[in-house]
């Protein structure tokens, strides 16, 4: 799926019983919702503000191709309370950012990295 057009979802994170964000649960969710492999995230907003629609929520960037974006906004809305709060088109400029963010967990001989939809299971 390389090229295709990437979107940013502001996710509403859940806390554990420490008052941290649980990450075994975001990402059960996300899978859940996006499909495994199919999105990446960082813990804090690096390029972008925490959007105004977040209303007040703690909120972790998540990127995805927009297939798969519009598949979680409509997996989501049938929670009581959805999670993923607003989303907006990534710009060429962020989705270069994005792949510095990849190349931290899955670099390539090009100098980039990998999007987890982009590598090839063996």
């Amino acid at each position: 799926m390389p090229g295709q057009p990437l979107r940013c979802l502001a996710v509403r994170v859940l806390k554990d019983v420490e008052g941290e964000i649980d990450n075994i649960e975001f990402e059960a969710f996300m899978n859940d919702v996006a499909g495994r492999h199919m999105w990446i995230s960082t813990t804090d907003w690096l390029f972008v503000e925490p959007p105004l629609e977040a209303d007040g929520f703690e909120t972790l960037p998540v990127v995805l191709p927009q297939n798969m974006a519009v598949k979680a906004v409509l997996a989501d809305l049938t929670n009581l309370e959805p999670r993923i709060l607003t989303d907006h088109q990534v710009t060429p400029a962020e989705g270069r950012k994005w792949r510095w963010v990849a190349f931290q967990i899955a670099p390539n001989p090009q100098g980039q990295g990998y999007f987890p939809w982009e590598r090839i299971d063996a």
